[in-house]
């Protein structure tokens, strides 16, 4: 009489049962959790809390020029207005928000169509020959575009890669962002922004010989949610393209482009 084969424990089972031997059982280990779990949730309360008062700010102020706008333009004998947030009922602070996100409407519909595209432009060139604001307002909007992933099409859009960093041993996620070639001797280089953990807007810029820079099939908003979470938000799986692909996909098409 055959004795009955007990069943091999799997993978899943002993995560499973890693997991209930790692569950706080003590007050401390307790606590602890409560606090990882109170972090995100205070984190994203404190955003919104600042996206809220901008846009009152903003909108307060909007309030303010409109309500004087009326009354010049109809001749009411009204007092100017003076809206002030700190004392305002909840129905004004929500007018004001709302005046917001239609006024950031608007010029994401300008931004869309030709004729806003071009008042933007003109607005752009006058603005970029003021002194000081020449150098800061291009970088800046060079780098919400390479974190955003908009402002380029096709082979010129910021994408996830993966470069040597800090070390040759070492893989570290970049936005690449823009290409540029060496005049004397015809290397191409990427130029790739190496956001920092949690914090994605600071970081390092390199110059990376392009064949040594590997694409991913990360979307950029992907890469930097997997950065802010220190990996936590990663995607299980990432196709990790043929190093050096990018540059041999420009190089094909330099001759269509002749």
């Amino acid at each position: 009489m055959t004795q009955p084969q007990t069943p091999e424990p799997t993978v899943e089972a002993d995560i499973a049962k890693g997991r209930r031997s790692v569950a706080p059982k003590t007050i401390r280990g307790r606590i602890v959790a409560g606090i990882l779990l109170v972090i995100p949730l205070g984190v994203t309360a404190w955003l919104l809390s600042l996206l809220y008062g901008s846009a009152l700010w903003v909108g307060t102020h909007l309030v303010n020029l409109v309500s004087r706008f009326v009354i010049w333009a109809f001749k009411l004998d009204l007092p100017p207005p003076a809206f002030n947030p700190t004392d305002a009922t909840w129905y004004e602070s929500l007018i004001a928000v709302v005046l917001t996100l239609v006024m950031l409407y608007l010029l994401g519909w300008l931004g869309t169509n030709a004729v806003g595209r071009r008042m933007i432009d003109l607005v752009e060139h006058i603005v970029e020959r003021l002194p000081f604001v020449d150098t800061v307002y291009p970088s800046v909007k060079r780098m919400v575009q390479a974190l955003s992933g908009s402002g380029k099409d096709g082979e010129q859009a910021q994408r996830v890669v993966l470069i040597d960093f800090p070390s040759d041993n070492m893989k570290a996620l970049a936005l690449m962002t823009n290409t540029i070639e060496d005049a004397s001797t015809g290397q191409k280089y990427a130029t790739v922004f190496v956001p920092t953990t949690p914090n994605p807007t600071s970081g390092y810029m390199e110059l990376v010989p392009i064949e040594r820079v590997t694409p991913t099939d990360m979307t950029v908003q992907m890469g930097l949610s997997t950065i802010i979470s220190g990996g936590a938000a990663a995607p299980p799986r990432i196709h990790f393209l043929e190093r050096g692909s990018l540059g041999k996909a420009r190089e094909s098409q330099e001759p269509a482009k002749k």
